[in-house]
């Protein structure tokens, strides 16, 4: 990776030949050229350097409209039809800016513009990160196709930051009312949420192969698990309840599913979508999803004293840092500064 410094009040830049060998261009006295023209200059030069050691020509590089067509249809082969749908509309917002430029004239500066744009035109954060994340793969996917040699610009000018995190927690007394308007699969499989803080998929999909009653535990293996590392779950009494009633209940032998509420992933998902937002309109439960079983069980586990990285570990969080955001950092202060007063 090339470099951009200033010799003798003027811009530099310095990058590897084809042969390896370093090579200084001066570009003029700061004030004439700027440091983004300089960088400007050296992504060309180390595209250049690349185009000529791969053996390709500038002409050769599509632009974004004939790359785009073929990405779509790669995408359109492996995305289920509302995935491929978004990043279709993705690449066409992207399109009406940049799509008669080849890949290797698309800078970081044209992101900005483009974030820009759509902010003026009124477009939430998150959704222009949506389609960024989708540009940015769509460079990848180039690159991996020997289409485009250079730095992604998607990366080098970065992603808006969004910090709209939704995340609600379950009082006891809407606890209450949740259960008492719930079928007895809901009301297992919300129970099982609240005492474990499992992921929706780990709790519907739960197997009886992971469940080890005689230790107390569950054995989440990482095909099923978001951070694709297997964790083990405790079994307190209100799961090993649950997990003994729904094995009673269904009158077969101790295998394969314990929720056997579809026969498919997407029958079952569908199927807790629709009971979960029943249960709460009819206990008049207002903004809380089933993920919100996850925060509502990390955060009475540190509100209770619990260690971060105890309930990390329970979460399955890949580092504590994760979990920081269910602690509440002044109300500990205080509680120190309380504790601080015993000793005067």
């Amino acid at each position: 990776m090339g470099s951009v410094f200033l010799r003798k009040d003027s811009w530099v830049i310095e990058y590897r030949e084809r042969n390896g060998r370093i090579k200084r261009e001066s570009l003029g006295k700061r004030g004439v050229v700027t440091k983004t023209q300089a960088r400007l200059i050296l992504n060309k030069r180390e595209q250049e350097v690349m185009l000529k050691r791969e053996g390709l020509s500038d002409a050769e590089i599509p632009t974004f409209d004939e790359i785009s067509t073929e990405y779509l249809q790669h995408q359109e082969d492996v995305k289920q039809i509302r995935s491929y749908a978004r990043t279709a509309q993705a690449v066409s917002h992207f399109s009406k800016l940049f799509g008669d430029k080849k890949l290797n004239e698309i800078t970081a500066s044209d992101i900005d513009i483009y974030k820009q744009r759509r902010l003026k035109d009124g477009r939430k954060l998150n959704t222009i990160v949506r389609d960024l994340v989708v540009v940015r793969h769509l460079f990848n996917y180039a690159y991996n196709r020997r289409q485009f040699f250079g730095r992604n610009p998607v990366k080098d000018a970065g992603l808006p930051q969004v910090n709209d995190k939704k995340e609600r927690v379950l009082s006891a007394i809407e606890q209450e009312g949740l259960l008492k308007n719930s079928s007895p699969e809901l009301g297992a499989v919300i129970r099982l949420a609240l005492n474990t803080g499992m992921r929706r998929d780990e709790v519907l999909f739960l197997k009886w192969e992971w469940v080890n009653l005689q230790e107390g535990f569950i054995a989440l293996p990482h095909t099923h698990s978001k951070s694709k590392k297997s964790r083990r779950v405790p079994v307190n009494p209100v799961v090993r309840q649950i997990l003994m009633e729904a094995n009673i209940g269904s009158g077969r032998p101790v295998e394969g599913a314990v929720f056997r509420i579809s026969p498919t992933e997407h029958g079952a998902r569908t199927w807790l979508q629709r009971e979960f937002k029943e249960a709460c309109k009819k206990a008049g439960i207002e903004g809380i999803r089933f993920h919100d079983l996850r925060h509502t069980a990390a955060t009475r586990l540190v509100e209770a004293g619990i260690p971060l990285h105890a309930v990390a570990e329970l979460l399955g969080h890949s580092s504590v840092r994760m979990t920081e955001r269910y602690s509440h950092p002044q109300e500990s202060v205080i509680k120190a500064a309380e504790i601080l007063a015993n000793f005067v």
